[in-house]
């Protein structure tokens, strides 16, 4: 492969294999070529076969915690879907000294994961909702943008959407937390 950086041609010697560049850890971390070529031993296949696709290879793979990159974008609801049900295990769960996560759904074309909290200590009316608008989303943003594996589900188009109600159950508000959120809020995880 050749690459021109300003006037310089360099030539790069690329392996016999982009094995590792077609796949990515269902986490979202980084796969080496090494791990890719680690993982096809236990599912016994050649690298031609690998590199071929097929059912049978992507399945196995995947049981391992791999998936190829370009079929991550169709498996993202399914990765909403088994997020929905990990954490709908957990709840209900203090996310702050404040804050109750009570439930998590999967909602519109499986691409939208809906968070609903409670303002456990607290009543609507006694709440500066402006003011909550201007501090919580951004807090919620920063934190959810440095969660890798959320990143990887908004590379993917996936929305998550927070919604928080009172203590007696009165709705107070929603914000969402989109791909674009996190590029804006920190950058250098995007690079």
């Amino acid at each position: 492969m050749r690459r021109t950086i300003g006037s310089l041609t360099v030539l790069l010697l690329v392996g016999c294999s982009g094995i590792s560049s077609d796949w990515m850890a269902v986490n979202g971390t980084l796969v080496t070529q090494q791990d890719v070529e680690a993982v096809e031993r236990q599912c016994d296949v050649s690298p031609a076969q690998a590199s071929t696709g097929g059912a049978g290879i992507d399945y196995c793979m995947l049981s391992y915690g791999l998936i190829r990159q370009d079929a991550m974008y169709d498996a993202a609801p399914s990765f909403v879907k088994a997020a929905e049900i990990r954490i709908n295990r957990d709840v209900p769960v203090m996310v702050d000294n404040g804050t109750r996560l009570d439930s998590v759904s999967q909602e519109g074309e499986g691409r939208l994961l809906r968070l609903n909290h409670t303002i456990v200590d607290d009543v609507a009316e006694d709440i500066d909702i402006q003011y909550f608008r201007q501090v919580v989303p951004p807090l919620v943003v920063k934190n959810t943008c440095r969660a890798r594996q959320a990143v990887m589900l908004f590379e993917n188009d996936v929305v998550f959407r927070y919604r928080y109600f009172d203590m007696v159950g009165e709705f107070i508000t929603e914000f969402d937390v989109k791909l674009s959120d996190c590029v804006a809020e920190v950058p250098s995880l995007m690079e």
